[in-house]
């Protein structure tokens, strides 16, 4: 992501080297009457919240991995939708390690669906650095290329945010969906959501406890 000051006091971003957008400060963005920020929580959705949320992909092993897996049966389950070329990943990726150490005893099950660039699928050895750096222990599946996941991940709504996290409670159905995930130095951004995350977790973990 490529972010450049503009000689009017906005920000021009750059995403995955092709999708512009501009910032401007929220007076300004009030002054023009331009619409509110989404909610993160509001802006992703699924297409039928009874239905279970469902994915099946191979992990680094090359072993498939299904939401209808033993290991899932009953849990609180967090479906991260990532890529290791994703700045905003890395900064979700050490605080999904830690909530699963956290929680895992408790019932709490993570699963990463990472989308690589097509050499990354010949040989992901950047993937295998990802996972390597922050020690993560939980399920990272290989799901394709980023262009492919809309068509891939058929049940979200409105879908395009990396990383985006479906929350699934113990009966397999998504009650939440978190898009996007800020750094660190995000301030406040960071603070509320990593609070948000947790008070999600521990909601959903203490419902229909087995």
């Amino acid at each position: 992501m490529g972010v450049a000051l503009a000689k009017d006091g906005t920000l021009d971003i750059v995403m995955d080297g092709k999708t512009h957008l501009t910032a401007v400060r929220p007076a300004e963005a009030r002054a023009r009457n331009l619409p509110p920020p989404d909610d993160f929580n509001r802006h992703t959705g699924v297409k039928d919240p009874s239905e279970p949320f469902r994915f099946s992909f191979p992990d680094l092993a090359g072993h498939l991995v299904s939401n209808t897996d033993a290991r899932f049966r009953g849990k609180v389950v967090l479906v991260e939708i990532t890529g290791s070329w994703c700045p905003n990943c890395h900064d979700e990726a050490p605080f999904l390690v830690d909530l699963y150490k956290k929680y895992h005893e408790q019932g709490l099950e993570i699963v990463s669906l990472s989308f690589e660039e097509g050499d990354q699928l010949r040989n992901p050895t950047r993937l295998r650095a990802f996972v390597r750096k922050y020690g993560i222990e939980f399920p990272v599946l290989v799901c394709g290329q980023p262009d492919d996941a809309k068509d891939k991940l058929t049940q979200a709504v409105n879908w395009d945010a990396w990383p985006t996290t479906f929350f699934v409670d113990r009966q397999g159905l998504v009650r939440l969906v978190h898009a996007g995930f800020p750094s660190s130095p995000s301030g406040d951004l960071y603070r509320d959501a990593i609070r948000e995350f947790k008070t999600q977790v521990e909601r959903l973990l203490s419902e229909n406890r087995p």
